[in-house]
């Protein structure tokens, strides 16, 4: 049975990686199976939040408590999130922007076949994301 990356804590990029090549690291190191991402993205400054909620409001996103950070569903293949390309394309403009974050995967779920509903709902205090 493979290891989930999000079981033990978070996942999250390595200093002077972009967030782009974080994403592309972190989708590899994932099974087949995989069906649903809640990810988060803390910025490294709270100057370009503005700037880099525009750029990702594709990706449906919803900010975290104090933090300049967002969170966001990513779906494989169906129900509800943002599409694995679009995730992609919305991070790679934050790197051509010069916008730094970290990027952590904090739930990961695979095998999930919905059935009458777009996706699973998770919550996180109190909640419903």
């Amino acid at each position: 049975m493979e290891q989930n990356p999000a079981e033990n804590g978070v996942s999250e990029s390595g200093a002077g990686q972009t967030l782009a090549a974080a994403w592309d690291g972190l989708t590899e190191g994932l099974s087949d199976d995989w069906s649903d991402l809640l990810v988060e993205v803390e910025l490294l400054s709270d100057l370009p939040y503005f700037s880099a909620s525009l750029i990702v409001s594709p990706l449906n996103p919803g900010r975290c408590d104090e933090r300049a950070a967002f969170r966001f569903r990513v779906g494989h293949d169906f129900g509800y999130g943002a599409a694995p390309a679009l995730v992609r394309r919305c991070l790679d403009l934050l790197d051509e922007r010069g916008i730094k974050g970290r990027l952590r995967l904090l739930s990961v779920l695979a095998q999930r076949r919905p059935f009458e509903t777009q996706g699973p709902v998770w919550r996180i205090e109190g909640r419903s994301l």
